[in-house]
């Protein structure tokens, strides 16, 4: 559980030190070792050629393809979408390490206390109820589960259970291991009956719902097996077929999506959340091979829920029928995306009575043609606008295109808009997409052009820490800095009459004077003394980027003599053309000045090129 306090930060340097990052990110990706580095697929973009770098003496990764990189923690925040203190918690408890925790207030350790005892008790409803599963009781819930397609070992995986059809067997068990009836109570696992606690799953498959990280429980859903009557079951009326934990300190619906520890990675290689509505939809699908798929738990999505995903994936699509139910769903999700700051949300039209379960029933084959039919969430509105709509005359076919109006006003960017006119209202109508787009023109006032701010992938001018700088002047500032980053020990004593004037890249002279304020060869230090996260992003991959430069001493003093050379060429031209711009308005006693220092800066020059200056 995540503290309510300071970590103290003796342990979180400790631990970083003490963690092998190559060991955890293999959790992660597959790594080769490449030289003293590993290199394997990168786990937060699709790519075919291995471009993530690993450094485990350095303690750091890199991406040369998407950009992400960092120690241990950032990497446990950006494959968990973790928080730096969850970040911590997460790595102290794969290492084994023991935290200290500063500033805790009586309140807050009361909280904390109460935080842990919970988890504590629903960590062990879960052990109660798969023992139950595999037992003599769990003969029907088994049998339910293997005609569904999931064996025993798809159970464990998903960490299935059954809660016996009794009113207090989970209770009786809790309270047998030293829990409190109010613990089980405000764990959500009960209520409280005139006689003790009363179980709230009675006679149901149960689906422990863990938390985005993985590490604990934090609810439970329960389905009913069907054809089957509760003796726990209410006097009148019959018992709907899933209920849900309520909401407990340590369980939030809103912020909770089911399956999303086992669908982050996928999620984040295809950079898109598949979003269904059940749980053995989940399962369903996972099993069929998709596994970037998550439920909600009981509840509608929420803001929450698209700000969660965002933290994995660009894109969000969800499955829904292709009825107005659908059209009604598609809607509310756009608005909560527009909201959320999330631009792409799609919909997998679900065949008329199928739902993703039968999707995976039929076959990976057959999911995977569904997964292809996936729209946008506007082209699905707009398909089910147009698809009972009368053409016959024209007179419909105006009528029907200027129904899909007030959805295509809110689309920003008139080239989209114009694209879907063109292939999704135009053909159906069958009239010109000129033609209503012009019409459509008239009523939706122009914001202005829709071009991109920035080319992506293009670095910036003057980018010292791209791979192949065109510019000799960047390439000598390149490949001298990453020396000092990667192979200090080459450096020659003349190194040290280098200033951070004679860098021209903006970017070459703040790492200069981070390589200056820091111990030789401590990364660490270097990054935490740049400005921004951009900045450490573009030294980091210069940091593991191939060594260009031989390894030697003698070859590395040349470069340095070369480099303040040109330096000294810069001086000298500048001031040559001062001189020129302000001879007359110079006395004779400066001219001689300028002149000699002329003269001083051509002689340091050659004997630099010439060797004779160390």
């Amino acid at each position: 559980m995540v503290v309510a306090g300071r970590i103290n930060a003796e342990d979180v340097q400790a631990l970083r030190e003490r963690a092998d990052i190559a060991a955890v990110i293999s959790d992660y990706t597959a790594l080769r070792r490449a030289g003293s580095r590993l290199k394997g697929l990168c786990p937060f973009h699709a790519e075919k050629t291995p471009s993530f770098t690993v450094d485990p003496a350095k303690g750091v990764y890199h991406c040369f393809g998407c950009g992400a990189g960092g120690d241990v923690y950032g990497f446990l925040q950006q494959a968990e979408a973790l928080t730096f203190p969850e970040a911590v918690e997460r790595l102290a408890r794969i290492e084994g390490y023991t935290l200290r925790y500063e500033e805790l207030s009586p309140g807050q350790r009361r909280a904390l206390g109460e935080r842990t005892r919970l988890a504590e008790v629903v960590a062990e409803a879960r052990a109660f109820y798969s023992a139950q599963l595999f037992g003599d009781d769990g003969a029907a819930a088994r049998a339910y589960l293997g005609r569904r397609g999931v064996g025993r070992e798809a159970a464990e995986h998903f960490g299935l259970g059954w809660a016996p059809d009794r009113w207090d067997a989970l209770s009786r068990h809790l309270l047998a291991q030293g829990f409190t009836a109010k613990d089980v109570v405000t764990a959500g696992l009960a209520t409280q009956g005139q006689r003790g606690p009363i179980d709230r799953f009675r006679g149901r498959v149960v689906f422990p719902i863990y938390d985005a990280g993985g590490r604990d429980v934090v609810g439970f859903g329960g389905r009913i097996l069907p054809d089957v009557e509760l003796r726990t079951g209410p006097r009148d009326g019959q018992p709907p077929k899933y209920i849900n934990s309520p909401e407990t300190p340590v369980y939030r619906k809103s912020q909770t999506l089911y399956a999303l520890n086992w669908a982050r990675a996928e999620i984040q290689r295809r950079d898109t959340a598949l979003v269904v509505e059940g749980y053995m939809d989940v399962i369903g699908l996972h099993l069929a091979g998709v596994r970037h798929v998550v439920a909600t738990c009981g509840t509608a999505l929420t803001i929450d829920h698209f700000r969660l995903l965002e933290k994995f994936a660009r894109r969000i699509v969800l499955a829904l029928d292709a009825d107005d139910a659908g059209y009604a769903a598609a809607e509310r999700a756009r608005a909560i995306a527009e909201e959320a700051g999330i631009r792409e949300v799609g919909v997998l039209p679900l065949p008329p009575g199928q739902d993703p379960a039968d999707l995976a029933a039929a076959g990976p084959a057959r999911v995977e043609e569904a997964l292809a039919a996936t729209k946008t969430a506007i082209e699905f509105q707009l398909e089910h606008i147009l698809r009972d709509a009368d053409v016959s005359s024209p007179e419909a076919q105006v009528e029907a295109y200027r129904k899909t109006f007030p959805l295509l006003k809110r689309v920003k960017s008139r080239e989209l808009r114009y694209r879907y006119v063109r292939d999704v209202v135009a053909p159906r109508v069958r009239i010109s997409a000129d033609v209503i787009e012009a019409e459509l023109g008239h009523i939706v006032p122009r914001v202005g052009a829709d071009l991109p701010t920035a080319i992506p992938g293009v670095p910036a001018p003057g980018d010292v820490a791209h791979p192949r700088p065109h510019d000799p002047q960047l390439q000598l500032e390149r490949s001298l800095l990453q020396v000092a980053l990667q192979a200090p020990e080459l450096l020659p004593p003349s190194w040290q009459k280098v200033t951070a004037e004679d860098f021209r890249a903006p970017l070459s002279r703040q790492l200069f004077t981070a390589l200056r304020a820091a111990p030789p060869g401590d990364l660490d230090a270097v990054l935490r003394a740049l400005p921004d996260d951009e900045t450490r992003s573009r030294v980091r991959a210069l940091a593991l980027s191939e060594l260009t430069v031989p390894s030697e001493v003698s070859k590395v003093a040349e470069l340095v003599a070369r480099f303040r050379a040109r330096a000294l060429e810069r001086e000298h031209a500048e001031l040559r053309e001062r001189l020129t711009r302000i001879h007359e308005q110079l006395d004779a006693v400066e001219r001689r000045a300028l002149m000699t220092r002329l003269y001083e800066l051509e002689r340091q020059r050659r004997d630099l090129l010439e060797g004779r200056d160390a």
